[in-house]
């Protein structure tokens, strides 16, 4: 992990900084925004597990070598509290940035941890959404 990683004041500027990583095919700013730990772990759309920076460095590489990925949040709840945030978003996945139809959809639970770093990921796990129409949120939950 880059010792001059930036600071991230809340959650939220950490997923947009993941989303922008992947966008620009940037292998080490993504693995940048995850937690300097060895027992982070993501789980890739086709199920393969990954643990360690590593592991996740070679998934990255083999995720990102043919094209960017334009992730765009369709639905998206958070819970956060001190130190700790989970978000569950579905994202359409998009290979061009002017694209306006998704090639498919991704549901994404992110595991954010807050570190004398700043916030940065601790556990990502990603599946391709069998839905095509996603309902928003009716009630508000007591950890926002």
């Amino acid at each position: 992990m880059s010792r001059l990683a930036r600071l991230f004041q809340n959650a939220n500027e950490l997923v947009e900084a993941w989303r922008e990583a992947l966008a620009q095919r940037n292998v080490q700013g993504a693995l940048d925004l995850w937690l300097d730990d060895d027992n982070i772990t993501c789980v890739l759309p086709e199920g393969q597990r990954l643990s360690g920076h590593t592991a996740i460095r070679q998934g990255l590489e083999r995720l990102l070598a043919s094209r960017a990925l334009f992730l765009e949040p369709i639905y998206c709840m958070s819970h956060a509290t001190l130190g700790a945030a989970i978000y569950d978003t579905t994202e359409a996945v998009h290979f061009q940035p002017d694209q306006v139809e998704a090639e498919f959809f991704l549901n994404i639970t992110l595991v954010i941890l807050q570190d004398s770093q700043g916030w940065r990921i601790a556990h990502l796990h990603a599946s391709r959404s069998t839905e095509e129409n996603f309902p928003l949120p009716t009630k508000h939950h007591g950890l926002h």
